[in-house]
């Protein structure tokens, strides 16, 4: 018999799975939006900045 089957048809498969794999996976998930996160913001600043130095000279002029 599998593992991944329950005693019981009408419980959900993913009940099945240990709790530390469900954590696991969360904190992935969490980490993995905060890296993209920060590297949308750099590529912004980056984009501020670049924008910034060759907009500034000519409406100084």
């Amino acid at each position: 018999m599998s593992m991944l089957r329950t005693l019981n048809p009408r419980i959900p498969l993913w009940l099945g799975v240990p709790i530390f794999h469900i954590i696991i996976l969360l904190i992935l998930v969490c980490i993995n939006s905060m890296l993209k996160g920060l590297i949308w913001k750099e590529i912004m600043m980056r984009v501020i900045i670049i924008n910034d130095t060759y907009v500034n000279p000519i409406l100084r002029v």
